[in-house]
């Protein structure tokens, strides 16, 4: 398993590639949706998925309150 990523790293090796200036009040709320982002990340990889699988061409929710069956 790859160790987390530092969010402050990620922020300081990003911004600049991305002409984005991270004002210093608001690299707190930046850090944190990053690290966010990598716990959801890691959700989704954790899930095994065959090579097999085809993605759905179209993704159709079901209506709010109804049975998806």
């Amino acid at each position: 398993m790859t160790p987390p990523a530092d969010p402050n790293a990620i922020i300081d090796a990003m911004a600049p590639l991305l002409g984005l200036e991270v004002a210093e009040e608001d690299r707190a709320s930046v850090a944190f949706h990053l690290a966010t982002a990598a716990r959801l990340d890691a959700l989704v990889e954790a899930v095994a998925i065959p090579d097999a699988e085809e993605p759905a061409p179209v993704f159709t929710p079901a209506p709010v309150g109804e049975d998806a069956a």
